[in-house]
């Protein structure tokens, strides 16, 4: 089914088999939708290694040791067994990954300090892997583990090549930039652009991208194009999948302008990315986009 944002979604892969399964293996993906003050828990086995997100919103992460505030985009990795809390500070979008193995402590070895490591960034990568599991999900039935620890093991790589965030008091996040992201991530295939979306915020487009730049530290328009081009690499992942088909879900207004866009932020034509990318047996549900 599709996903809905407004709900809790989990998902538990299968164990993977042979050696995979001592080297690493994804446990647990959970998207949260989380109003301000709720929180979600989970535990942590010993050896589990747990990724949570702030995707929107302002998040607190808090263990038997440690009490961490992520702000927007921010992502936290840590390893210490026993049980965790993800409490909302704000309406937000929340994801948490859990992961055993060797793999995690050994790609990320040089961004950890005492087990844990706080990046900037990470938080759309971590929204793209578990939106992808949803999506094999949603069209396999239970995600096979092979295939689950070859997402974490991507997910791994991306994190190890950010820079670590230093701890340090943030200004806190814009309502307008948090209103902001959350139209853009729930309607992108449906935005006529900024001007709409500064209509609907009430504020001149000038003004919208300013604050989105200093909060995020992209333009909202180049975000509007990252979240409709990553989208768009999921449905060229289906079969029956056309390019003008793509385009239009995605929110191109063509599919001649959709390529010119892909091109430049891939390096890579669309048709050039189907021929590459891994294929998928069964068609993507067009219905709804499982966005969150």
């Amino acid at each position: 089914m599709p996903f809905n944002q407004n709900q809790m979604r989990e998902i538990r892969p299968a164990v993977p088999g042979g050696e995979m399964a001592e080297l690493l293996a994804l446990t647990l993906a959970r998207a949260a939708p989380l109003e301000a003050g709720d929180g979600i828990s989970g535990a942590a086995l010993a050896g589990e290694w747990v990724i949570a997100a702030a995707v929107r919103g302002s998040v607190v992460v808090n263990t038997g040791s440690r009490c961490s505030l992520l702000q927007p985009g921010q992502t936290l990795v840590f390893q210490e067994p026993g049980p965790f809390e993800v409490q909302a500070v704000s309406d937000c979008l929340s994801g948490v990954i859990q992961m055993r193995g060797e793999l995690p402590g050994r790609v990320l070895r040089d961004r950890l300090v005492q087990r844990e490591a706080l990046f900037h960034d990470g938080a759309s990568m971590v929204r793209e892997t578990i939106m992808s599991l949803i999506v094999m999900e949603n069209e396999r039935g239970p995600v096979d583990g092979g295939a689950a620890s070859a997402k974490a093991y991507d997910l791994l790589v991306k994190l190890a090549g950010l820079p670590v965030d230093v701890r340090r008091t943030e200004p806190s996040s814009s309502p307008l930039v948090e209103s902001a992201i959350g139209i853009i991530q729930e309607e992108f295939p449906f935005l006529e652009g900024l001007d709409e979306l500064a209509q609907r915020l009430e504020v001149s487009k000038s003004h919208l991208i300013r604050a989105f730049t200093k909060q995020t530290g992209i333009p909202p328009g180049k975000y509007i194009t990252k979240v409709r081009i990553d989208y768009a690499k999921l449905l060229l992942e289906d079969v029956d999948a056309s390019i003008t088909y793509v385009a239009e879900a995605s929110g191109f207004a063509n599919a001649n302008y959709f390529a010119k866009v892909f091109r430049r932020e891939t390096g890579m034509s669309p048709s050039e990315y189907l021929e590459s990318a891994p294929r998928r047996s069964q068609p993507v549900h067009r219905q709804t986009p499982p966005i969150w």
